[in-house]
């Protein structure tokens, strides 16, 4: 595909290659999957403000993308299951956030890879050889160029329609099953590490200087066609 250099291992971000899990362990039998759990208010209101077209998800209304969102993660979670914890690791994106070497070094230790402080610090690895290779036209890029830091969890908060949110346990009942308070607004997450913090900070004090940063990390990077699924992000494999 060239999206990258070379390398050893093949990775697939596509957020919902584990709905296809088992058979794809039979295609590669020495194949890992990361299970992204997020906490799906989240997840909707990106894809609703970020206009991620998805087949199946309409983007006008917050209910129907996060009972579509409940349908996928349930399929997900079985899969995941059924993999077993040898080849698939749930991994929470809010914990992985406030506590990025824990679970770096959890995540690296299960693909079997060797620990590198490097993971803390993407950011520092852009556009370089070896390193990550951005888009100037993937949405989310702007955020990817900032080290890691808490803007992006509760993003969500006070944009939800109120009898969604009234309705939220019975709309997205996995919320509840992976630990999130349906009721929560704000969500308690959890506290952050040190660094983290300090990060996001940083970002606060300095946000026109981050901005800059952006633009120029866009306008150097290498990638100029659009992302595999097209112009419009579409996702078609939702409901399959």
């Amino acid at each position: 595909a060239r999206h990258a250099e070379p390398a050893k291992r093949l990775c697939n971000k596509d957020p919902f290659t584990l709905k296809s899990g088992s058979y794809l362990k039979q295609l590669f039998p020495n194949g890992k999957f990361l299970f992204m759990i997020r906490d799906g208010r989240a997840s909707v209101h990106s894809i609703i403000t970020r206009k991620v077209t998805i087949t199946g998800f309409d983007l006008k209304s917050y209910r129907q993308c996060l009972q579509k969102w409940n349908t996928a993660i349930t399929a997900m979670n079985e899969q995941c299951k059924e993999l077993g914890p040898n080849h698939c690791l749930p991994v929470y994106y809010e914990q992985l956030v406030l506590h990025p070497e824990k679970w770096m070094r959890k995540i690296l230790q299960f693909l079997n890879l060797p620990w590198d402080d490097a993971v803390l610090h993407h950011e520092q690895q852009i556009n370089k050889k070896g390193g990550v290779s951005l888009s100037k036209v993937e949405r989310s890029s702007d955020q990817v160029i900032k080290p890691i830091n808490l803007d992006a969890l509760s993003k969500w908060v006070g944009h939800i329609p109120q009898d969604v949110v009234d309705d939220m346990a019975d709309v997205a009942p996995m919320l509840a099953h992976f630990g999130y308070d349906p009721h929560g607004n704000p969500p308690n997450y959890g506290k952050p590490d040190q660094f983290v913090l300090d990060n996001t900070n940083d970002i606060k004090e300095h946000d026109d200087e981050w901005e800059e940063i952006a633009d120029r990390v866009k306008k150097l990077s290498k990638k100029d066609t659009m992302p595999r699924a097209g112009a419009k992000d579409n996702i078609n494999d939702f409901d399959q």
